[in-house]
């Protein structure tokens, strides 16, 4: 029996890797030509922030220098317990700029105080689109032109920008980190390419505020509220899409400490999202989406590759062999592309292997964490502000 369970799972668990990996080769390759408008939906974007004073300047000047009509968007900076110069910063701006609005929010116990901040502003706000933005983001000055030709089409509720990792170099764990990110940045690209499931990643994301007032807003007791909350929009039948022209840079974690908790919030999240999964339509999207949803689920099943030398005997021994060799195959290959494009040195992929080993462990702690209900903390991912954009970088 228990040879026959080891064979089905070293199975899934390789052909969820060859199948992430392929969508990862096809979104790679994708490069479609959008188009854009100066002047046409309105936005109401919101930054949550929360100590975020080493970087909210810097997304600050992006946003008040974009290429679109002034008058069409308004900002919102949601300041909630900083210990620092966040809200000073914001108030610095908001007399350079009139569409700037500065909140103070008090302490509150809800887990996850970026849920509550994204659904105070929802109430004030009045454009149609709703722009989510974290802080250490540095989205390129024309986002708002090809967003809102986007939202052009009424099937779409939903648009998430691609997301690069600005500080690749800065650490050894920030290339681990960046190798990691993009792998999954490069699958969603891939599965969008293909009309398959598109999460919202929480940062660079933009929503209907009429679809956000049907669904009820942000989930604050979760921790992972951007993927909770695209699973509930594509449930109901609206359409979130992903746009590779769209480009934002993001900061990634440049210590071990740090990425340990943001890996952990984000795995545990994934988790708490399948536990609530209720009943939808059973189709290709939503299979797509529960094998994202699942992933740490997954990442733990790697390990049964480690007994195949149980099943040495089988006829069918050197087939799993020969799949698990074509997974490693095509992420080994699919990470020095990836290296190549984004200035990361081409040991590292190599290297990532014994990386990924971490990443199970990560995920392994956070399914014990979910299953002995140990308490949910939302921990914000330390940033370094280190790298500085030029205005005219586009």
């Amino acid at each position: 029996m228990i040879y026959w369970i080891l064979i089905g799972l070293s199975l899934l668990v390789s052909s969820w890797s060859i199948y992430n990996s392929s969508l990862a080769l096809v979104g790679v390759a994708w490069n479609p030509r959008e188009y854009k408008e100066s002047s046409g939906k309105t936005f109401s974007i919101v930054i949550p922030a929360k100590n975020e004073e080493k970087v909210l300047g810097r997304l600050l000047d992006r946003l008040e220098n974009q290429e679109y009509d002034k008058s069409k968007y308004e900002i919102f900076v949601v300041e909630d317990g900083s210990t620092d110069n966040t809200l000073e910063i914001c108030k610095n701006y908001k007399e350079m700029y009139e569409n700037m609005n500065c909140i103070h929010l008090e302490k509150s116990n809800v887990p996850n105080g970026k849920s509550r901040a994204l659904n105070y502003v929802l109430r004030l706000s009045k454009g149609e689109i709703i722009g989510i933005f974290d802080a250490d983001t540095v989205p390129r000055l024309d986002t708002l032109s090809y967003v809102s030709a986007k939202f052009s089409d009424p099937s779409i509720a939903g648009v998430q920008g691609r997301l690069v990792p600005i500080n690749v170099r800065e650490s050894v764990i920030a290339r681990f980190a960046s190798l990691e990110e993009l792998f999954y940045e490069y699958s969603i690209a891939g599965r969008a390419r293909l009309g398959f499931f598109v999460p919202l990643e929480g940062t660079c994301s933009f929503i209907r505020k009429s679809v956000l007032d049907e669904v009820g807003g942000w989930n604050e007791y979760s921790l992972t509220e951007d993927l909770d909350l695209s699973l509930k929009i594509s449930s109901m039948g609206y359409k979130i899409v992903y746009s590779p022209t769209i480009i934002a840079w993001r900061e990634v974690p440049i210590s071990l400490r740090s990425l340990i908790k943001q890996r952990l919030r984000w795995y545990r999240g994934h988790l708490e999202v399948s536990i609530k999964v209720g009943k939808v339509n059973i189709n290709w999207k939503y299979i797509d989406a529960m094998l994202i949803i699942f992933t740490p689920i997954f990442m733990v099943l790697n390990l049964v590759n480690y007994s195949l030398v149980l099943v040495y005997q089988s006829q069918i021994y050197f087939v799993l062999v020969s799949l698990v060799s074509l997974a490693s195959l095509l992420s080994l290959l699919l990470g020095i592309l990836i290296s190549r494009k984004h200035m990361i040195e081409e040991f590292y992929p190599i290297l990532s292997l014994i990386y990924m080993n971490f990443i199970v462990i990560l995920n392994l702690t956070a399914i014990f964490m979910e299953l002995f209900r140990t308490q949910r903390t939302w921990f914000k991912t330390e940033r370094s502000g280190n790298i500085s954009v030029k205005f005219n970088d586009r």
